[in-house]
């Protein structure tokens, strides 16, 4: 019992501690970082002192679909990495962002009860907060981008977006004795949030709520009017940006101009590689090898398709897209049908921050970095 309270602080500690993969660490010639050391540590320790392991056969019989659309998205990675010219990179790719989240969330599901797996996810609004609270710091000392946006510890602002706006879902739908105190919780989270001017972000947070008010139907009405007095006030902060002002006027270099450039050039990219992608991580390179095809590229640093959908058949191929797009499904089909028979909070929660990836994932890549994967991979904790 003592030996599994361990492993299980050192779970949250781990998912505390997710922003520690920008730590990075080079053993000989093996590229890591400070987060996957600490996993494959618990790992290790797992194996060698916990007797009461659960046994593989019956997870993948219990959980067979997921199993195979899993090993769909594994083996299109896998394929699409052995056709790529950049094998190498994209090695690393499959270590950081699908083998590391994997392990933590087999660690998770093996170590943490049932009953606290709501505790997994109060862990990481948690360490968004003091995200957050960083970020707010590097906005007081006026560390922005040439563009005036809050991208805190991140290299860009949407990735500090991607990494904050789930946390909001988390705090909000907590139900307890807490509950102004998960709202203070909040306050510098969205404060940050504000600061990225993610549109994207703000749109998949507020879109994920309207469905999950929807659901829940409880005072709707009330929930609905409060949602719709958000959005004008993000609307009318925004009346003097030059980012809603070039996307209301459709400026041709707006980011939203960009964003059709980039899908555009990842659509011909799909069409020359449809069986087998590109391979992960290659998206650059081939990328400024298809500007012959197009006028002028409007921005030239672009390491994914900024969209999750495109990038997972350019990384995976066939195989992999359809992997994905299956134990999302399953994720969705299962959850809507448990919530009904048993209605717990942690439930409506992850699908919440589901909905926040996936919605969000139409404008930027919400899945291809580390601890984005992670997140992903936390929220099937619920299934069990």
């Amino acid at each position: 019992m003592k030996k599994n309270k361990i492993l299980e602080n050192l779970i949250y500690l781990a998912v505390f501690f997710i922003p520690l993969y920008l730590v990075r660490i080079r053993i000989g010639n093996f590229p890591t970082n400070a987060l996957e050391i600490m996993i494959l540590g618990i790992f290790f320790l797992w194996i060698f002192t916990d007797k009461e392991k659960i046994k593989v056969r019956e997870f993948f019989i219990k959980y067979k679909r997921y199993v195979i659309f899993g090993t769909m998205m594994f083996l299109g990675i896998l394929l699409s990495t052995f056709f790529s010219g950049n094998q190498l990179q994209s090695w690393g790719i499959i270590k950081s962002w699908f083998l590391v989240p994997l392990i933590l969330f087999f660690l998770t599901w093996n170590i943490i009860e049932k009953e606290k797996i709501n505790q997994i996810f109060l862990v990481y609004s948690f360490s968004a907060f003091f995200v957050a609270l960083i970020s707010c710091g590097y906005y007081i000392a006026n560390f922005l981008t040439y563009d005036n946006r809050l991208a805190g510890i991140f290299n860009s602002p949407n990735y500090l977006a991607m990494y904050l706006a789930p946390a909001i879902i988390i705090l909000i739908f907590q139900k307890n004795k807490l509950k102004i105190g998960y709202f203070l919780f909040s306050i510098p989270i969205l404060v940050a949030l504000f600061f990225t001017y993610s549109y994207s972000a703000w749109f998949s947070v507020v879109a994920s709520l309207i469905v999950l008010v929807l659901i829940k139907n409880k005072n709707i009405f009330k929930k609905i009017a409060i949602i719709i007095i958000i959005i004008l006030a993000l609307f009318l902060s925004q009346l003097n940006s030059k980012k809603l002002t070039d996307l209301l006027s459709a400026n041709p270099r707006s980011s939203l101009a960009s964003r059709r450039m980039i899908w555009q050039a990842s659509g011909k990219m799909i069409e020359n590689n449809f069986i087998f992608g590109i391979g992960p991580g290659n998206f650059q390179r081939t990328y400024l090898e298809y500007q012959k095809f197009y006028p002028p590229y409007l921005e030239w640093a672009v390491p994914h398709p900024n969209n999750s959908y495109l990038t997972w058949w350019l990384y995976g191929g066939m195989l992999g897209a359809v992997g994905f797009l299956g134990v999302v499904f399953l994720f969705l089909r299962d959850v809507s049908i448990r919530s009904k028979k048993e209605p717990r909070q942690v439930l409506f929660v992850a699908l919440g921050i589901m909905l926040v990836i996936l919605i969000h994932g139409i404008f930027d890549t919400t899945y291809f970095k580390n601890d984005l994967a992670i997140i992903f991979w936390l929220n099937f904790l619920v299934l069990k």
